[in-house]
């Protein structure tokens, strides 16, 4: 009973924070590198200890490229070192799955981060279409195919057994921290 009395309590390990919108300016998150530092703060206080930043890329959005998330990469890391705070990071992106995925992979235009995965997400409506070819390419180019936050698809909500099969054809599943504590409703629980 004495572990209910401890007053900093441990619930899960979170070290290696693995799909944020931090790097400033380059979709829907975060929009100045003030903030963007003030973020990363917290997080170290947290123990957060490794970053990967992943932006989003889909079509036909105006696109991200590799090279314009290094640069948001590194404009952090340089106003971060100002204030004396190193961190172990790199960048990828968040890909929305389609088509256009297909060229990329071709043309070796992939953003990818932490020794080769790539952070890829289905609509929260339904599958792609695409998926499967998506998947079979990035293996065949040596990625690992991270998707995200599978519990928040409603054909997952609906079909438990796809997070199964997706685990099986390769991909880690990456779960969303807010999922677990309801930040998404009692359906992504």
């Amino acid at each position: 009973m004495d572990w209910f009395k401890r007053k900093n309590k441990q619930y899960f390990s979170y070290d290696h924070d693995m799909h944020s919108h931090i790097l400033p300016g380059l979709d829907d998150g975060v929009k100045r590198v003030e903030d963007s530092v003030v973020i990363v703060k917290k997080m170290l206080e947290l123990g957060v200890k490794q970053f990967s930043f992943t932006p989003h890329i889909s079509f036909p959005s105006p696109m991200n490229t590799p090279e314009i998330i290094l640069g948001k990469l590194n404009e952090l890391k340089e106003r971060l070192l100002k204030e004396k705070i190193e961190i172990e990071a790199d960048a990828g992106a968040e890909y929305k799955i389609g088509e256009y995925m297909i060229d990329l992979i071709r043309q070796g235009n992939i953003a990818s981060f932490h020794g080769g995965k790539v952070l890829v997400e289905h609509s929260f409506v339904a599958p792609s279409p695409a998926f499967e070819e998506v998947i079979f390419r990035l293996q065949d180019k040596g990625y690992t195919p991270v998707l995200a936050h599978p519990e928040r698809y409603r054909c997952v909500q609906k079909t438990p057994a796809h997070t199964k099969e997706w685990a099986d054809m390769g991909c880690t599943l990456q779960i969303d921290k807010g999922s677990i504590f309801g930040r998404f409703g009692e359906a992504a629980m």
